[in-house]
């Protein structure tokens, strides 16, 4: 059964509490638990990490974090033992942004352990707090764009290596760098493969190798989002601290554009089946030596219809076997 599932049987069985909130346990999560609140939004409550200097709460736009709280919890209609808890609630109630607080919390509890000491706790509410501030910000790129990266990482054959290696940091240069060779990716919905290139996206250092992605992406009405392709990724790998930092780098890129990324859909089939790899090398570009010293940030559209196509047999680097 999913979280949202999960929670959505609670809700519907709980008749609401006047001391203390209904909850329920969670698999793999020890003694932390779901809960849902008066108004019937969801809440976790984590067990342990109390600390003997006080924690300063957060409110945030969408979700608030209480330390070290008192609470009485009914499981199955009964009560518990009062326990101390750090407290996560959800502020809206936007269905979408259920789902995803639902997915990202459960991600949370899986992450730290049974009896977390303060310090643990601390940084792991810390990371959560980071991952919902930016939704305030600014995007970094479109939509569109992110999709694109994510069908890569989906696609893939070891999609925990392509995470790995994916935005270390937002001015990267690449979209994924394994500290040798990279992969910038570049989608469009128009029906030939022109993408824009800056000229030094295009040099690479001396011994690295770049591939060029390059795919279709059509919005469409009854497509996959980007938090589909974020759940189809996280199914394909075991480890919840790679899966966490989907959602770091997601919320890092969106910023605010959030809520669109749970509405706007995509024409998946479209997509896979035109994903090709291209050897930089083969790109049409302006070279360094025609290039006038007093000019700088040379952007152009390029058409890679006659670039060269790599295949799964080019080569054996460990990005091109992550990939395919």
């Amino acid at each position: 059964m999913s979280i949202s599932n999960i929670f959505a049987k609670l809700k519907n069985n709980s008749s609401g509490q006047v001391n203390g909130f209904s909850v329920t346990s969670l698999p793999l999560v020890g003694p932390h638990k779901l809960g849902v609140s008066e108004d019937g939004m969801p809440m976790f409550f984590v067990k342990g990490g109390k600390s003997q200097t006080k924690s300063l709460d957060y409110s945030l736009e969408y979700i608030s974090v209480q330390f070290n709280r008192k609470c009485q919890l009914f499981l199955n209609g009964k009560p518990t033992a009062e326990g101390i808890y750090t407290v996560i609630s959800l502020k809206t109630d936007l269905a979408e942004f259920q789902e995803y607080f639902l997915g990202v919390g459960y991600l949370l509890l899986r992450k730290i352990s049974t009896d977390p000491n303060p310090k643990e706790l601390r940084r792991e509410i810390e990371r959560l707090i980071s991952l919902f501030s930016r939704f305030s910000e600014p995007p970094l790129k479109t939509i569109q764009g992110l999709w694109g990266e994510l069908l890569v990482i989906e696609q893939s054959r070891n999609p925990s290596y392509l995470v790995q290696a994916w935005h270390c940091r937002p001015t990267d240069k690449y979209d994924f760098n394994d500290g040798t060779d990279k992969i910038e990716v570049k989608s469009t919905s128009k029906s030939s493969r022109i993408h824009a290139f800056s000229n030094s996206q295009l040099l690479p250092n001396k011994n690295s190798k770049l591939l060029i992605a390059s795919l279709f992406v059509v919005e469409t009405g009854e497509g996959r989002s980007v938090y589909d392709l974020v759940g189809a990724i996280a199914k394909k790998m075991d480890n919840t601290e790679l899966a966490f930092r989907i959602n770091e780098v997601v919320s890092q890129v969106l910023g605010r554009d959030i809520s669109g990324a749970f509405s706007v859909h995509y024409d998946y089939q479209l997509a896979a089946d035109s994903l090709s790899f291209y050897d930089s090398s083969s790109v049409a570009r302006i070279r360094e030596e025609d290039i006038p010293q007093q000019i700088s940030n040379i952007h152009f559209d390029c058409d890679l219809t006659a670039a060269v196509k790599v295949k799964a047999s080019d080569g054996n680097s460990a990005l091109q076997k992550a990939l395919f």
